[in-house]
């Protein structure tokens, strides 16, 4: 399903050498921060495509470790994705040592995904399943709203999944492999049919949200039912819905393999096309 030999040709996102200062491809700057907090690396890729990576004083080591493989990762979507705009800005990340850390939302702030560089952190959320599962995953979901297109979330997260998983292969095969499977497994126990038409009509529960926002964004939330703070990454479990999630985890495979069948029918390339047309749309 992957490259064997993909690990090898991109040896700045491997463990033993993650700490390269450059990459093939990609500009890695310091900056001025426009966050009085934290410091800031700029990593550009080619046709100028960039990104935003945070740290504060505690995790400097793991942003410069990781920058390079971040900026190898916006080339590889650029391929997967088809994507030729010129100096399209991706997803930002934080790194950072504060468990209780907030990244700062607002429609001018590009969403910041936070990487805990506390041993304490839950494993998912470190600095290597972060980098090599989450971001290939969660940046693929930034290219399919640059138009403000709204497509059914089996739509959304079967190419997310799909396409994600394919950046992670190039990255680590074995680390694709081992998600792909997981996801599998829970389709192949889920309890009755995963109904992916149905799935998105979900609400999150508001008590949620007011627990991952600014104390200024909470006062807001508390006088005003109806505010909700714009943009910005939220971490949910299935006990955060007011829906039934349980199912969740079966429909992410459910939709995956609906994309797969489609590679295997027509061929990955018209895939990407048909991606392409459909996330250029504009709600009316």
């Amino acid at each position: 399903m992957f490259p064997s030999g993909a690990w090898a040709s991109i040896p700045e996102c491997h463990e033993a050498q993650a700490s390269a200062a450059v990459a093939s491809g990609v500009v890695i700057e310091e900056v001025k921060s426009d966050d009085a907090q934290l410091q800031l690396l700029r990593v550009t890729a080619r046709r100028g495509a960039f990104m935003h990576i945070y740290f504060d004083e505690n995790s400097e080591a793991d942003a410069r470790r990781y920058a390079a493989c971040l900026g190898t990762q916006l080339n590889l979507h650029a391929n997967e994705l088809l994507d030729q705009r010129t100096g399209a800005q991706l997803a930002s990340v934080v790194f950072t040592a504060d468990l209780n850390y907030i990244p700062a939302r607002g429609e001018k702030i590009k969403t910041r995904w936070v990487i805990f560089t506390d041993p304490k952190a839950l494993e998912g959320l470190r600095p290597r399943p972060m980098v090599i599962k989450t971001l290939p995953h969660e940046q693929i979901h930034d290219f399919q709203s640059r138009n403000g297109a709204i497509a059914p979330l089996w739509f959304e997260e079967g190419h997310a999944t799909w396409a994600g998983l394919r950046i992670t292969g190039m990255l680590d095969p074995e680390a694709a492999r081992v998600e792909r499977e997981e996801r599998l497994a829970e389709l192949r126990s889920a309890n009755g049919p995963v109904n992916l038409s149905g799935w998105g009509q979900r609400k999150v529960k508001r008590e949620t949200i007011l627990r991952q926002v600014s104390p200024e964004d909470r006062v807001q939330m508390e006088s005003d039912p109806n505010f909700y703070p714009k943009d910005g990454s939220y971490t949910f479990t299935i006990d955060d819905f007011e829906t039934d999630e349980s199912m969740a985890g079966a429909r992410y495979a459910a939709a995956l393999l609906m994309f797969e069948g489609l590679e295997q029918r027509h061929g990955a390339n018209k895939v990407r096309r048909w991606v392409l047309d459909v996330t250029q749309l504009r709600p009316k």
